[in-house]
């Protein structure tokens, strides 16, 4: 069998949509819900008010810090990873699957960086049509879109940083995350956004210990500059992730550790 073929590959990804349909469903149904509760809460038309391109502006700039929640709602969905193979049944099919690790293994990274963020984007885009129908019968007429206010965000409030450095940051994240979603066998999302933050936190705690300790013990103090390494670090740490989940994946079994899934 050779290692990576397109048709088999096809075949791989089909049936996992339509093993993973029920959860794409629950994705899209349940952020469906949440964005039109923040339209209900956020929007004035609502409420029958109209709004000045005054107003407008100064309710994009408020939902700016919404949009850091995409980061951990997209790492979550990484670790989503193997959910569907909990069951002993569900393994025993998978590891019968006449495919190639990497075949399967390719077919999930798309399933949870690709699909389910689809699923997301498509309800956001349905509840803004369905928020703006609802806007224009309350208010007369009067409407406002979510998703022009999402990307007129960047229009109002100066990026932090170029396109291409988030890229490379969702990447790393994604990475991690299905790790995570491969190294633990339950509660994998829970586990991992806590050790997650707790590193970051750990880390964050370390630096300023380390920062006092050099202010009052030495001459020297801790001055951040622009890394032009960032880049090739972050393209490392993602690779290390994947090759490391994918060695995790290839030695799944039916019967794995109580907590581990190697």
């Amino acid at each position: 069998m050779t290692k990576f073929d397109l048709d088999r590959f096809g075949n791989v990804m089909s049936r996992l949509l339509v093993m993973c349909q029920r959860k794409i469903n629950v994705i899209f149904i349940t952020f469906l819900i949440i964005f039109l509760a923040l339209a209900m809460f956020t929007i004035p038309m609502f409420s029958g008010k109209t709004m000045d391109d005054i107003s407008y502006r100064q309710l994009v700039i408020d939902l700016v810090p919404l949009r850091g929640f995409s980061p951990v709602v997209f790492f979550m969905l990484g670790t989503f990873f193997i959910q569907d193979l909990e069951g002993r049944q569900q393994r025993i099919n998978e590891l019968m699957l006449p495919a190639t690790n990497l075949e399967k293994f390719v077919a999930r990274v798309l399933l949870v960086a690709v699909i389910y963020p689809l699923a997301i984007c498509a309800s956001f885009i349905v509840a803004d049509g369905l928020q703006q129908l609802i806007s224009m019968i309350i208010a007369h007429g009067e409407r406002m879109s979510m998703v022009v206010a999402y990307f007129d965000a960047d229009t109002y409030v100066s990026a932090d940083s170029p396109l291409w450095t988030k890229a490379l940051s969702t990447l790393s994240n994604y990475s991690i995350a299905i790790f995570g979603g491969l190294l633990f066998r339950k509660l994998a999302w829970l586990k991992s956004i806590v050790i997650y933050f707790v590193v970051i936190i750990l880390s964050f705690i370390g630096f300023i210990y380390l920062k006092l300790y050099l202010y009052e013990n030495t001459d020297y103090e801790i001055v951040f500059i622009e890394n032009p390494y960032a880049s090739l670090i972050s393209i490392g740490v993602s690779l290390l992730m994947f090759w490391s989940s994918y060695k995790i994946f290839t030695h799944l079994q039916v019967i794995n550790n109580r907590w581990r899934n190697f």
